[in-house]
């Protein structure tokens, strides 16, 4: 009977190999989580404290928070306005003699630029690192995320609203030896751990370094192989259904899918949709657009939802003075205003947008006629705009609740 956990179990040394194929990388080692994996990234890259790492003001907290675990400094770069990843052009002027990395996030599913990227990583001598967390199997020039020429290493995640899923569990795939190494020592505790023992060997249990415990489970490995064999197809479905809801919205003022660029294609973990108010004459604050128009659509069945209501930037976490864990009698001190002014576009997308294919209803397993459906709602919310306007208001609740003195800024 096979292990369900192990050193080194069958079903994850099967899925580090059959996820690098797919990818078209050379090695691939499975940990416990996709933040783990960004973890592990941060680790490979060499980055130590007092370092800085480069990434976009929008994104999942994950990924900021693995830079301060590494107790090195998250800088946030704004994103661009079309593709909302990471803006090439605001890079340069953060860029410090203290940076040691940059952290492409291909937020929703889609790859940022990468030539621009890695462009301005060589011209500086810093390491490339993409968050793919929600982007497995998406596409640049042709090229699959997770392939060397993305970065020194790619982490990956297969959480349970993913098209490629395990519950949980991550994957970090690389073409370097050394960093594979690196990444494979950090997830098991310093160790270096053999494939298989063999008779008369005994595992050694000696860590020279320091790492933490990051396995991946059998189970989870197994569920990823079996789902590895769906992915083209969850992909495919996803972008049909992407393109449909694309058609269809901009054809319905005061909707804007974003913008995909031709030699790419996104996974569309989620579709961020751009609200305009302009149409109809609202004037108001924009989030009190968004959240009308989010409640009238989840009133017809559609399954939209915010995913972020404030850039990175904006967590408490990132605004401390110091960045250690809460503990039992640990003081709340006073946090550093953030400045919505510095990151304008990542700023006015969240106030002004709403995501397709929340969960549980993620696009990748919905049918066509949903997305027909969905879209007829949006034309019913647009056709009676007027009466969503007047109608009585209350903002979105965040649960549990934000406490005032966290959303202070200058």
């Amino acid at each position: 009977m096979d292990e369900i956990w192990g050193i080194h179990g069958k079903q994850a040394t099967a899925l580090q190999d059959e996820w690098a194929e797919y990818c078209g990388a050379r090695y691939c080692q499975a940990v416990s989580t996709g933040t783990a994996a960004v973890r592990c990234a941060v680790v490979a890259a060499r980055v130590q404290p007092g370092d800085e790492v480069i990434l976009p003001a929008f994104g999942y907290v994950a990924s900021g928070q693995a830079v301060l675990l590494s107790g090195a400094k998250p800088v946030f770069c704004d994103i661009n306005p079309a593709t909302f990843t990471l803006d090439v052009e605001k890079l340069i002027p953060l860029i410090t003699g203290r940076t040691r990395a940059i952290m492409p996030v291909y937020v929703h599913g889609l790859v940022c630029d990468t030539a621009a990227v890695t462009a301005v990583a060589e011209t500086h001598g810093l390491a490339v690192i993409p968050d793919a967390a929600q982007a497995a199997g998406a596409t640049d020039g042709g090229r699959r995320a997770g392939t060397g020429a993305f970065g020194i290493c790619t982490a990956f995640s297969l959480n349970g609203q993913k098209p490629f899923q395990a519950g949980e569990g991550g994957l970090v795939t690389t073409d370097d030896p050394e960093t594979l190494t690196a990444v494979a020592l950090f997830a098991s505790l310093g160790e270096a751990r053999p494939r298989a023992l063999r008779p008369g060997e005994v595992r050694e249990s000696w860590a020279r370094w320091a790492g933490d415990q990051l396995r991946l489970d059998e189970i989870k490995a197994a569920l990823a192989r079996s789902q590895l064999k769906r992915l083209d197809e969850y992909l495919a479905r996803a972008r049909q259904n992407a393109g449909l809801l694309a058609t269809g919205l901009s054809e319905i003022p005061g909707f804007a899918p974003p913008d995909i660029p031709e030699d790419s294609e996104s996974s569309h973990y989620r579709l961020r949709v751009r609200l305009n108010p302009e149409p109809y004459g609202w004037e108001d604050k924009p989030e009190e657009f968004r959240d009308r128009v989010l409640y009238a659509l989840q009133l017809e069945g559609v399954a939209v939802d915010t995913w972020q209501l404030k850039p990175l930037p904006a967590h408490p976490v990132f605004r401390r003075s110091d960045f250690t864990p809460w503990s039992p009698g640990i003081a709340d001190g006073p946090l550093r205003p953030w400045c919505p002014e510095k990151y304008p576009v990542a700023s006015a997308l969240l106030s002004s947008s709403i995501t397709i294919g929340a969960h549980p209803y993620p696009l990748h397993v919905q049918p066509p006629e949903v997305m027909r459906l969905f879209l007829r709602a949006f034309a019913k919310v647009a056709k009676h705009m007027a009466i969503v306007l007047r109608a009585d208001y209350e903002p979105v609740r965040p649960a549990p609740p934000i406490p005032a003195t966290d959303l202070r800024s200058t």
